[in-house]
């Protein structure tokens, strides 16, 4: 596998290059509130290893390379100004791809998905175009009542949010081993305050009928900030298939992602009517 690090737009890409000839169109993997193409590495590597190129894209105010302007402004930014950064990425490139979309990062695709027909659209534990949190965990709603200003206001305002981190260890980070947990602390950066609170409150509207690409809606039956009852939800207004595993919140890289890999491997080799020995699956 080659990796290369690269610019797209105002968006900082991770690509991975399989060592053989590419089985499929490619993977663009876009991450979640306050996440990083780091969240992808497990990903890349595993379908790497089966013949599909994939490009992690880093939304503008995250990673180490943040101009200190862009993150500045980052509390304004609004899930559907990152999407238009992500479809000037795509352009840039100039390929068609599996959109593969984690948490908000999966509301950016569903945005995507309605001006851009593609190969396929996967929502992993997506955010849905409605209200996020009506099913959420009780932890979560009294958070939000004990802090206010800070979690309700400060954002309305525009300002810059990061999740709590003892909720954030109950809520997204709950089946990740203790290694991970330590590995990634000093990654969540914070994040736009207007997106969250779009995504809170649903903000962020959706037209299915203009959705045209073949979709797929996976997760975590353990996710305690999007729970399954809202992926089932999730499935039924797009009318596409659900996939449930036996995960939480950050199921790419929580022991297992394997099995969610696979899910989408053999989903992309459906599509195309072949087996998925034909990807190079094992």
């Amino acid at each position: 596998m080659q990796i290369r690090r690269e610019r797209y737009g105002q968006l900082n890409c991770l690509t991975a290059i399989p060592d053989g000839p590419e089985q499929s169109a490619p993977l663009l993997l876009v991450h979640g509130l306050g996440g990083g193409i780091w969240g992808w590495e497990p990903f890349q590597a595993w379908f790497a290893e089966r013949g599909f190129c994939s490009y992690a894209l880093e939304l503008p105010g995250h990673g180490e390379d943040t101009d200190p302007a862009t993150a500045q402004r980052m509390g304004t930014y609004s899930v559907e100004s990152y999407a238009l950064w992500v479809a000037a990425a795509m352009a840039e490139i100039g390929r068609k791809f599996v959109i593969v979309g984690h948490s908000m990062g999966g509301l950016i695709a569903q945005k995507l998905a309605e001006s851009h027909r593609q190969p396929g659209y996967v929502f992993l534990a997506s955010a849905p175009p409605w209200h996020m949190f009506r099913r959420a965990y009780g932890s979560m709603w009294r958070h939000l009542l004990r802090h206010p200003w800070k979690e309700v206001v400060w954002p309305m305002c525009g300002g810059s949010v990061v999740l709590d981190a003892s909720l954030q260890d109950r809520l997204v980070n709950n089946r990740l081993t203790p290694e991970v947990r330590a590995d990634i602390a000093h990654r969540d950066v914070p994040d736009s305050g207007r997106a969250s609170m779009q995504m809170a409150v649903g903000l962020v509207s959706v037209d299915v009928r203009r959705v045209t690409s073949p979709c797929l809606v996976i997760g975590g039956s353990d996710d305690r900030l999007i729970p399954i009852s809202e992926q089932k939800c999730l499935s039924e207004f797009y009318k596409c298939p659900l996939q449930v595993y036996d995960c939480g919140h950050m199921l790419m890289i929580e022991t297992g992602y394997e099995a969610v890999a696979g899910g989408i491997l053999s989903w992309i080799a459906e599509l195309q009517g072949k087996p998925e020995t034909a990807a190079g699956a094992s």
